[in-house]
């Protein structure tokens, strides 16, 4: 007789049931041996010994058909959308709360909006419910005058309200126009309360034209001095290189659209990898780890269609007259977002792609890129680029 032993993992809490048929010719009656130890029963000379299947564990017979375990479900991990992060515009002062105003109107998805302003009247028009009337005691709804003190003062007293409205927020994009009062002297208090919070913070600011005067060129210069130390990065925006984007007929409005463009631009390369179906997917870590305590940067956006628009689009992101004569030579970090229609290929997200890293001169540089699909860009592309890092002088 030849006895086969069962495999050690079968015999682990399993009563093991053999069965053997004596021996045809005497014509004996079937005899079953049960065993519980871990040893096999002997059987007739005659009779076979049938090995455990393997991964047969769990209540199943041995000889007969084997049971697999029940399967047991995963642990409820909730929405995926509940992991996703939260990501905050807000705009300080008046135009802040413009620019916020020109992203809702524009149909930015994806970001929540907030305002802050001391002068009650311009709150009003605000298209966000997130409204905060900062130094209610202080300035009493009227402003502050172009006073950057009573900016500060009025963000202070109202620092709790704000950070409970921010709270849970990953990053945050704080908007504001220097050189004036609420603006210059609420944002930097914002924006280091919210770095401290550890919330990934980047700050967007305006400079004043040339025609409002030295006095409010240096508040400006000031302010904008306060919000690189306090900001992982920090975008400015010259007023006065609107005039390289406009003519004599360009209506006011439309004007200062184009500087909240800027912004809109910026947030939306961001925003666009978190909500839009990806070719090429990035998650906020890759967002954070170039913006993270970078310095000065520039924000770009270019859009086309027809031939060669992938080359088109990025050239013109590289481009951006607002920004004057910055380039992206010397950025140490980039975040290059390439959104388009369901035409898009991927020679053409290659081309966009290229075209933007050859400009790139530090070969450490953290290159970021992301594709995605808009059904709205059908037949057009879209780039979007954040360079971080940059090493010249932004005001």
């Amino acid at each position: 007789m030849r006895a086969t032993r069962l495999p050690p993992v079968a015999l682990r809490g399993v009563s093991a049931r053999l069965f053997s048929e004596a021996s045809a010719k005497t014509g004996a009656a079937a005899a079953t041996t049960t065993k519980t130890d871990t040893k096999p029963a002997a059987a007739s000379a005659s009779a076979t010994t049938t090995v455990l299947p393997k991964g047969a564990v769990g209540g199943g017979s041995l000889l007969g058909k084997v049971t697999p375990p029940p399967m047991t479900p995963p642990p409820n991990l909730g929405h995926i959308h509940e992991f996703k992060p939260t990501l905050t515009v807000i705009g300080v002062g008046g135009a802040g709360g413009n620019a916020v105003n020109n992203m809702i109107a524009r149909g930015l998805k994806g970001v929540d909006f907030v305002v802050a302003n001391t002068d009650a009247q311009h709150l009003a028009t605000c298209l966000t419910d997130n409204r905060i009337q900062m130094g209610k005691a202080t300035t009493q709804g009227l402003g502050c005058g172009a006073n950057p003190d009573a900016g500060k003062e009025a963000a202070l007293e109202s620092l709790p309200e704000i950070m409970d409205v921010l709270d849970g927020s990953h990053m945050v994009f704080i908007t504001a126009g220097m050189g004036g009062g609420t603006g210059t002297g609420a944002a930097p208090v914002i924006a280091e309360a919210c770095l401290d919070a550890n919330m990934l913070t980047v700050g967007v600011a305006t400079q004043p034209f040339t025609f409002e005067g030295k006095q409010r060129a240096r508040l400006a210069h000031e302010g904008l001095e306060l919000m690189q130390h306090v900001t992982d990065s920090l975008i400015v925006v010259p007023n006065q290189n609107l005039f390289h984007l406009i003519d004599e007929k360009t209506s006011l409005d439309n004007a200062f659209r184009l500087a909240d463009d800027v912004l809109l631009g910026g947030v939306r390369s961001v925003t666009d990898l978190m909500v839009l179906p990806g070719l090429i997917n990035l998650d906020f870590a890759d967002v954070t780890s170039v913006m993270k305590s970078t310095g000065n940067a520039i924000m770009g956006s270019g859009q086309a269609e027809g031939e060669d628009r992938a080359i088109k689009a990025a050239v013109d992101a590289l481009t951006n007259p607002l920004l004057g004569e910055l380039t992206i030579k010397s950025a140490k970090g980039l975040l290059v977002n390439i959104t388009g229609g369901s035409d898009i290929t991927l020679f053409e997200l290659d081309r966009a792609a290229q075209k933007i890293t050859d400009e790139i001169d530090d070969e450490f540089c953290n290159i970021i890129i992301g594709g995605g699909v808009d059904p709205a860009l059908e037949g057009q592309i879209r780039v979007s680029i954040v360079a971080t890092g940059i090493e010249e002088k932004l005001f």
